[in-house]
């Protein structure tokens, strides 16, 4: 399999969608409360354009560990 970035955010939102619900999936499997909602990010307050690169996805994969971490102190 070879990685290749994408170039656009509106060609990135099918994959996080078919990601969110794999992962929506395997939580209703386990039993676990609590849900994953998907979190737009709003790039430009990054100070980031259309055109994808590792910042945006890094600030994906923060807004994601975000919620979950807000979701665990909910439940507690």
């Amino acid at each position: 399999i070879e990685y290749l970035p994408i170039s656009s955010v509106e060609k990135a939102k099918p994959i996080i969608e078919e990601f969110l619900e794999i992962w929506r999936e395997v939580l209703s499997k386990k039993s676990l409360h609590g849900q994953f909602m998907r979190a737009e990010p709003i790039f430009a307050e990054y100070g980031l354009s259309d055109n994808y690169t590792w910042q945006h996805t890094a600030v994906q994969y923060a807004a994601a560990l975000a919620q979950l971490i807000a979701s665990v102190q909910t439940r507690n």
